[in-house]
C-alpha cells in the first residue's frame, strides 16, 4: 500500500519525510560533472541497489514524457529542476513509495523517505537503511571535520533535511501571525515552505516545515527540535479551529458543507478552487463537524488533480480543458 493511502485526515499533520544529500568521492560535483560521468554514476548506484533488493524499481527521467514527469513532480518524487532538465538523471523508488533516490539533482544522490503522520523515527530508519546500502559499495565525499560534502554549503554536515507536511488553513488566514511564526522559526533554525518546497506556494494551505541547520548538531537533536516546532504549530491551528467552533459553529458548518456540495456535484472545477475547497473540507474533518464517509484521503485527492496525474487517469482528456476531468475525479473519490 502506498504511503498516501494511509493518511489520517483528522490531523493537521499529513506526513513526515527525511532527505539525505550525498555525493561520491570519485566524481566532481554536479556543476562540473560531464554527461558520461553522470551516466556512469547512475549505473553504479543502480548496480549497488537493484541486484541486492527486489524492493526497488528504476526510472530514467529523460525517457519519460512531459505528462509522466509532471505526475512524478506532483507526487513529490522528483524536483521541479529534474522535471525540466535534459541532463542524465534517474529515480530509484521502493515499491511502496516510502523511499525515493533521486540521482543527479543538486547533488549526486538525494535519498528521501516518507511516511504518513508523525512517525519521523521510522522515516529516519528507512533513509539510513538506504544510505548504508549504497555506502557498502560506493564511497561518499566526507570530511572528518565538516561531515558529508554537498553542492550547497547549507546542506554540509549531516546532509539531512527532515520535514513535516502540515495542513494549516486557519493559520494561513492570519497572515500577520503566520509571518511572525515564520520569522520566529527561522531564528530557531527552522524554515516554512510551500507544498513543493523551496520557492513554491502553499496550495490548499499545505506547508512544509523543516530544519535549516545541518552542521554542528547530532541528527537526533535536530529531529527532536523539529517535532517540538511541529507540535506548537499544530496546537496553534487546533486552537483556532476551537475558536471558530465557539464563535459561530453554524456559519463554520455551513462553509464546510458548501465546500463538500460543490466538490461532490461540480461538473467543472479549476485547480485553485478545488484545492481551496478540499482544504476547507479537510478542516471540517479535523474539527469534527464533517462526519460523512470519504472514499479517498483528502490529501491523496489533492495530489491527483493536477495536470500529470489527471492526464494519466483520463487518457482522452482535452488538453485545453482539464476542469471537467478534475471534477469527475473528485466526484468519484469523495
Amino acid at each position: 500500500m502506498k504511503w498516501y493511502e494511509k493518511i489520517d485526515d483528522s490531523s493537521p499533520i499529513i506526513s513526515c519525510r527525511l532527505r539525505l544529500a550525498r555525493n561520491f568521492k570519485i566524481y566532481p560535483f554536479l556543476c562540473k560533472l560531464e554527461r558520461d560521468q553522470a551516466k556512469e554514476m547512475i549505473e553504479n548506484v543502480k548496480e549497488a541497489i537493484l541486484p541486492r533488493s527486489s524492493n526497488f524499481t528504476f526510472t530514467s527521467i529523460p525517457e519519460k514524457t512531459r505528462v509522466e514527469r509532471s505526475k512524478l513532480l506532483e507526487h513529490h518524487k522528483i524536483s521541479l529542476d529534474v522535471a525540466r532538465t535534459s541532463r542524465p538523471c534517474a529515480l530509484i523508488s521502493s515499491v511502496d513509495d516510502h523511499i525515493h533516490i533521486l540521482l543527479n539533482e543538486e547533488d549526486h544522490i538525494r535519498i528521501q523517505s516518507i511516511a504518513p503522520g508523525r512517525d519521523i523515527e521510522s522515516v529516519y530508519k528507512m533513509a539510513n537503511y538506504t544510505d548504508d546500502l549504497i555506502e557498502e559499495t560506493l564511497e561518499y565525499a566526507f570530511h572528518e571535520n565538516y561531515g558529508y560534502l554537498t553542492s550547497c554549503p547549507s546542506n554540509t554536515g549531516t546532509g539531512m533535511r527532515a520535514s513535516f507536511m502540515l495542513h494549516l488553513p486557519l493559520l494561513e488566514e492570519q497572515k500577520s501571525r503566520m509571518e511572525e511564526l515564520t520569522r520566529s522559526l527561522a531564528s530557531l533554525g527552522m524554515t516554512v515552505r510551500g507544498i513543493h518546497g523551496e520557492n513554491s506556494s502553499s496550495q490548499g494551505s499545505i506547508f512544509q516545515v523543516s530544519n535549516q541547520i545541518t552542521l554542528g548538531k547530532p541528527e537526533e537533536e535536530l529531529l527532536k527540535s523539529l517535532e517540538k516546532t511541529v507540535d506548537q504549530l499544530v496546537q496553534a491551528e487546533l486552537d483556532l479551529i476551537e475558536s471558530k467552533l465557539e464563535d459561530d459553529k453554524s456559519e463554520f458548518e455551513d462553509t464546510i458543507y458548501r465546500a463538500y456540495g460543490t466538490l461532490k456535484y461540480a461538473k467543472k472545477i479549476s485547480l485553485t478552487e478545488a484545492r481551496k475547497l478540499l482544504s476547507t473540507l479537510r478542516m471540517g474533518i479535523i474539527s469534527g463537524i464533517f462526519t460523512e464517509e470519504i472514499k479517498t484521503p483528502i490529501y491523496k485527492i489533492m495530489m491527483n488533480i493536477d495536470f500529470g496525474s489527471l492526464r494519466t487517469n483520463f487518457t482522452d482528456m482535452d488538453y485545453l480543458d482539464i476542469d471537467p476531468s478534475r471534477a469527475a475525479y473528485i466526484r468519484e473519490n469523495l
